[in-house]
């Protein structure tokens, strides 16, 4: 085992450690959380320092890895273009549908609102306005150093 992968399970070790530690009250889960999140930001950083190593070698990755087509030291390497991504935002026709859906959804999300405060939910006409289904995020912790 190399020294980096001996310095990851430490890592790691460390990380459970601290989860266990608050656990067991031995420290504040706050505590906990801005050591773990601290971790989080570095891990990050190094995750970011890879995405900007393959992205600046990507050409030079493509011409060693042709070389290996059964593999290079156990690992099989693929080089992939980008996909393709159409954006229809310039088109008029577009536009005005966007615009259209948009119109719906207020409609809709504010007919919402009001059947939560008691009130009606019908159109003018008396026709009734469909309502949006409503789905809920995951909470979140939001963990800001001050300065």
């Amino acid at each position: 085992m190399g020294a980096m992968s001996e310095l990851h399970i430490k890592m790691q070790d460390e990380m459970m450690n601290a989860i266990h530690r608050a656990k067991e009250g031995e420290i504040t889960t706050l505590d906990a959380l801005i050591y773990l999140e601290k971790e989080r930001k570095n891990l990050e950083n190094s995750l970011a320092i890879v995405k900007s190593f393959k992205d600046e070698h990507l050409e030079n990755i493509s011409n060693e890895a042709s070389d290996y087509k059964d593999g290079y030291k156990g690992f099989m390497i693929e080089v992939r273009n980008g996909g393709r991504t159409f954006k229809y935002n310039h088109i008029k026709e577009w536009q005005e549908a966007e615009a259209s859906k948009k119109a719906i959804e207020e409609k809709s999300k504010q007919a919402f609102i009001s059947k939560e405060k008691g009130l009606l939910t019908a159109t003018e006409d008396g026709e009734e306005i469909e309502l949006p289904e409503i789905t809920y995020r995951k909470s979140s912790v939001i963990l800001k150093e001050k300065r």
